[in-house]
């Protein structure tokens, strides 16, 4: 007796802190929407929603490496909402708020709502969460459809019929599944592995499966038409090229945005026991085990998605640190599942172990966030408000600092789609003051005296050109802040300046948001009086 009261306060203990997570993840979300500026990408984003007809969008949009779908919703939705930051992002807060209600409400009949809210307190306290619940990208509205698709069959594989209501949730698998697909390239290979786990737990139910690969096919060959007529494979095979320590690096960042340690651990730990309990009802109806084998199936689903993008990158270069990512929603459901079979069999041991997990989460979390979001984005916001503030610039060029690793194509046609590219990123903000953004191209971080603009240098060092603004500068990652600021001091006096006047302004933000990451970026570049 003494025993079930025990675990019964700890249990509602859990649920208790499950529940105060999610409340503080969603209260620091709609705290956060106007902390930061737009980004980079969420101004490309931004300019595609700005295009006056939703023609001209597509066309622009058709480009991209994702498909339009999400860009189609935000051209509406900005129409109806506004363009300033709060309102853009609150089409993506309704995702994120939808797919920790399809946690809470869509899993099948008789789960218990203690495993709801410890899932839920997974993805709200996750680095996932953290940054993508309200970016104006694709991401969170991906996540809310494969978590509808994922629930939906996981309801159909627990059915005892195929008839009536597990056939207006296999509908509901079918649409939600080709919407994903239709979303987001990542999303293809959830699909598949979504089709292929229902298979695995109901074979029977192959029709089921057979028309959602059928919808996730044509939403991929939409998007290959997409691709092969309009990507520039140029552009990508540099930016994704499938080096071992590319791939490597991009797994690593992609599965750990899954959530704290303890969380993790408590999914691994999960997994285990579900295997067990698999093992144990080796000799029962097969129609008994399909939950947990379609559960587990789940639970595997971010692996299986990131090697699909493994071995698709190594034939077409496509794999992001973000492509992983989109994978965890399939884990998180199966979670909730195996989380519920497991308390029914060990329910001290589980929940001993869900309280300990949301007990140093909620730690870790209060070592670094505090109540107000802080910037955790490039600050193109503030960029902007500084260069308005020399009047001298005004409607004049404004060199952008371009790292190369090697010879660049100069050709005209190249410098115009970058020109546009700079405009487009630097030049959102602006309103009253407008500035010409052209490239100031530099090699392995260093100044190379050929590909400088050496007379707009020159004049400015002179003072023949009243502008003192010698350069900005965005996203140089690979090198650090001493040592751009360095190649800027040559190039000052390659150019017959002193480099003691150079001034530099710094645009800082915090990664993931945390107080002690500072990480400097964005730059202005400017020469104080001689």
């Amino acid at each position: 007796m003494r025993q079930a009261f025990g675990r019964f306060a700890a249990g509602r203990i859990a649920a208790v802190m499950a529940g105060g997570l999610v409340l503080w993840a969603i209260w620091r979300l709609f705290a956060g929407l106007s902390v930061s500026s737009f980004w980079q990408d969420e101004i490309f984003s931004m300019r595609l929603a700005e295009q006056p007809t939703f023609t001209a969008m597509l066309a622009r949009a058709v480009q991209d490496t994702h498909p339009p779908t999400f860009y189609s919703l935000l051209w509406g939705w900005v129409r109806m909402a506004g363009f300033d930051e709060p309102s853009a992002r609150l089409l993506s807060v309704a995702f994120s708020l939808g797919l920790i209600a399809a946690v809470l409400v869509l899993p099948r009949p008789g789960t218990r709502l203690r495993p709801r809210l410890l899932v839920a307190a997974l993805v709200a306290s996750s680095p996932f969460w953290g940054e993508h619940a309200a970016e104006i990208r694709s991401y969170a509205m991906v996540s809310f459809v494969l978590a509808v698709a994922a629930l939906a069959s996981s309801r159909v594989a627990a059915a005892t019929s195929a008839a009536g209501p597990a056939s207006v949730w296999g509908g509901m698998f079918v649409a939600a599944a080709t919407l994903a697909s239709a979303t987001h390239l990542f999303a293809l290979y959830a699909s598949c592995w979504m089709c292929v786990a229902l298979v695995l737990a109901r074979p029977e139910a192959w029709r089921l499966a057979l028309a959602g690969l059928a919808g996730t096919a044509l939403a991929g060959m939409a998007y290959a038409a997409q691709i092969l007529l309009f990507h520039d494979f140029g552009v990508s095979a540099k930016i994704f090229a499938p080096s071992v320590r590319f791939l490597a690096a991009s797994v690593q960042n992609g599965l750990r945005t899954g959530g704290t340690p303890a969380m993790l651990a408590l999914a691994a730990t999960c997994l285990l026991g579900g295997a067990i309990v698999l093992i144990g009802k080796r000799k029962t109806p097969r129609q008994e085990k399909a939950p947990l084998l379609h559960d587990l199936a789940l639970l595997c689903g971010p692996v299986i998605v990131t090697l699909a993008g493994l071995i698709v990158t190594l034939v077409v270069p496509s794999m992001n640190y973000r492509g992983p990512q989109v994978g965890l929603v399939l884990g998180w459901c199966g979670l909730i599942g195996l989380l519920d079979s497991l308390s029914r069999r060990w329910p001290t041991l589980t929940t001993i172990a869900g309280l300990a997990a949301l007990l140093v989460t909620a730690l870790e979390l209060a070592t670094w966030q505090r109540p107000t979001p802080l910037p955790s984005k490039q600050d193109f916001r503030s960029l902007a408000r500084h260069l308005a503030s020399f009047s001298a610039c005004r409607n004049t060029v404004v060199p952008v600092l371009r790292n190369v690793e090697e010879v660049p194509d100069f050709s005209p046609a190249k410098e115009i789609g970058l020109r546009q590219h700079m405009q487009d990123r630097f030049g959102y903000y602006e309103r009253a003051t407008w500035h010409d953004y052209r490239p100031f191209v530099i090699m392995h971080g260093a100044y190379v005296h050929a590909w400088a603009p050496r007379d707009l240098l020159a004049a400015r060092i002179a003072g023949t050109d009243p502008c003192p603004v010698l350069a900005v500068v965005a996203d140089i990652r690979s090198y650090r802040p001493e040592a751009i600021e360095k190649t800027m001091r040559v190039a000052i006096s390659a150019n017959g300046g002193d480099p003691s006047r150079l001034t530099v302004r710094w645009f800082p933000h915090h990664g993931g948001g945390r107080p002690g990451r500072i990480v400097r970026q964005l730059a202005v570049f400017s020469l104080s009086s001689p």
